[in-house]
């Protein structure tokens, strides 16, 4: 993480009950993946673009948003997300 990025909002989720893998939005539109690939490969840390992102995975991460946060947040993943 850059020192003048801001965090919004870290969607953590764990991929088949053992892997991480968690996406950390800041305020200038970046988002971090964090994520194991397996026992050995863990720990994994990689900014993505929107694009990068499934739609199916974007739709699993909006859906805690809209549970977990406030409309702006909200709007401000939607925005960074690029959803539809």
């Amino acid at each position: 993480m850059n020192k003048g990025e801001n965090l919004i909002w870290a969607y953590l989720s764990m991929k088949k009950g053992t892997y991480d893998n968690d996406y950390y939005f800041y305020e200038d539109g970046t988002i971090l993946h964090h994520y194991d690939r397996s026992m050995t490969k863990c720990d994994i840390e990689e900014h993505v673009n929107s694009s990068d992102i499934i739609e199916s995975e974007k739709k699993k991460i909006l859906d805690r948003c809209e549970s977990e946060c406030n409309h702006e947040i909200v709007n401000q993943i939607k925005k960074i997300l690029e959803f539809k």
